[in-house]
């Protein structure tokens, strides 16, 4: 498992979410809220997630023979 912090606007973050959410050996595990920076105006902030490689059905097999 792999945790992530993403910083920056909120839709670049959205945009990186959804980019990271179609390469198909990666799982998304778990997904924060948005954290807003302090200071009220800003639109920055941060969001953690957590992937993992995805397990494909041949190393299952491979894992459940040896």
């Amino acid at each position: 498992m792999i945790k992530i912090r993403l910083m920056g606007e909120r839709e670049e973050i959205k945009i990186i979410i959804e980019n990271i959410s179609h390469i198909n050996d990666v799982r998304i595990l778990s997904l924060s809220d948005f954290y807003a920076n302090r200071g009220g105006a800003s639109d920055y902030g941060r969001i953690y997630m957590e992937v993992e490689k995805k397990k494909m059905l041949c190393n299952v097999i491979w894992k459940g023979r040896v």
